[in-house]
C-alpha cells in the first residue's frame, strides 16, 4: 500500500520564504506531507508544548539553516530547539546549510551578525548528522528531494496511509488464523531442532540440497559475489516464519535487510524473483493484488510448513543418508 509520510519543515522564516515555499511544494508534489509553523512564533511553554506534538506526530525532520538564528527562549533559538528535540526523540533528520561562497554574498538584512557565533555553533550541530549544502531555493528543494529518499529507503517508517488500504475485517480474522498457525508450527520446529525419529523423505532432501547449493544472489542484477552470499535455503528459513502469518514484498526486504544480507537493494522485482523461486517449487502461494490490498501477500503453503522442519533436521545433520519412501 501506497504510504505518505510526515516531514516537519523547520528554520527561521523571514529570511527564508521563498526556500520554505519551494520545499513545501516539492514535499507535496512527492506525495507526502509538509507540516510547518510558518510564521508561528514560539514565546512561552504552551506554544512550545505545541511544536513538540507536531514533532512526535512527523516521520521526518528537515531543517533549513542561513545567516538567521531566529526568536530566542533562555539564549536559545526555537529553530535549534526544535532540531534537538528531533534528534533527542530519534526522528530521523537531515540539514541544509547555506553553502560558504553564498554566505560572503548575503545581503545584510538577512544575516544576524550580533549572533554570529551561535548561528555558527548550530551549522557545527548540524553537521554532525545528515547535512547538505545549498546554494539557492531551486538548488535547495532538488536536494531536500533527493536526501528524502535516501531517508525513506535507509531509515523507512511508519508513515500514513489511506482508511480503504486498511484491511478489513476479514482479512483481520485471516491474519489471527495464521498467527495461531504460526505459534503450532513454532512450537512443532522447537520440539524438533534436534529430532532423532524424523525422516527427511528423499525428495525433499534432493530439494534441500539444491537449494544449499544455489545462491540467492543469483537472482539479484549485477551481484554475484557468491562466497558473501547466502544459500537459497538459508533465505527461505531467514522468512518462513514470516510467511507463516503472511507478508509483502517491504517486509520480506526488512528481514533480509535486517540479517545483514549484503546483496539487498530494495528492488521489488528482484525481491519477487526469489519469491516466485519458492513459489516454483511450492512452498509459498501468494494473493493476487486488489483494490483493498494494493500489492501481493505471501504465504507458506502445507508443503512449505513442513520443507522448514525437514530443513532444520537437513542442516543439523546434513550427511545423513536419505531415507527411501
Amino acid at each position: 500500500m501506497e504510504v505518505k509520510y510526515q516531514i516537519f519543515v523547520s528554520s527561521t522564516f523571514s529570511d527564508l520564504e521563498e526556500e520554505r515555499r519551494k520545499v513545501i511544494e516539492m514535499i507535496m508534489n512527492m506525495g507526502h506531507i509538509p507540516i510547518g509553523m510558518e510564521a508561528f512564533q514560539a514565546s512561552d511553554s504552551t506554544q512550545w508544548d505545541y511544536i513538540t506534538r507536531r514533532i512526535d506526530e512527523c516521520d521526518y525532520y528537515v531543517v533549513i539553516i542561513a545567516e538567521r538564528y531566529g526568536s530566542m527562549q533562555d539564549g536559545k533559538s526555537y529553530t535549534q530547539m526544535e532540531y534537538e528535540y528531533a534528534t533527542a526523540k530519534g526522528i530521523p533528520v537531515v540539514a541544509f546549510l547555506l553553502a560558504e561562497n553564498v554566505r560572503r554574498t548575503l545581503a545584510v538584512d538577512r544575516v544576524d551578525v550580533h549572533l554570529r557565533s551561535q548561528v555558527e555553533a548550530f551549522r557545527e550541530m548540524a553537521k554532525q548528522k545528515l547535512s547538505k549544502f545549498w546554494t539557492n531555493a531551486d538548488d535547495l528543494s532538488g536536494k531536500v528531494a533527493l536526501a528524502l529518499h535516501e531517508l525513506f529507503r535507509d531509515k523507512p517508517r511508519t508513515g500514513w496511509v489511506r482508511a480503504n488500504t486498511v484491511p478489513s475485517s476479514k482479512v483481520m480474522e485471516e491474519i489471527s488464523r495464521l498467527s495461531e498457525e504460526k505459534r503450532e508450527l513454532q512450537a512443532k520446529i522447537a520440539s524438533l531442532q534436534h529430532p532423532t525419529d524424523l525422516i527427511i523423505p528423499a525428495d525433499v532432501r534432493h530439494r534441500l540440497q539444491q537449494f544449499q547449493m544455489m545462491f540467492a544472489s543469483s537472482y539479484i542484477e549485477g551481484y554475484d559475489v557468491e562466497d558473501e552470499a547466502p544459500s537459497l535455503l538459508e533465505t527461505f528459513l531467514s522468512i518462513h516464519k514470516k510467511l507463516s502469518i503472511g507478508s509483502n514484498i517491504l517486509s520480506v526486504f526488512q528481514i533480509l535487510k535486517a540479517e545483514g544480507y549484503p546483496f539487498i537493494k530494495y528492488k521489488p522485482m528482484e525481491i519477487d524473483t526469489i519469491m516466485s523461486e519458492f513459489a516454483a517449487n511450492n512452498l509459498i502461494e501468494f494473493t493476487i493484488p486488489n483494490a483493498a490490498q494494493l500489492s501481493k501477500v505471501y504465504f507458506l503453503t502445507a508443503y512449505g510448513k513442513d520443507f522448514s522442519m525437514y530443513a532444520y533436521k537437513y542442516l543439523s545433520q546434513p550427511w545423513e543418508e536419505p531415507q527411501l519412501t
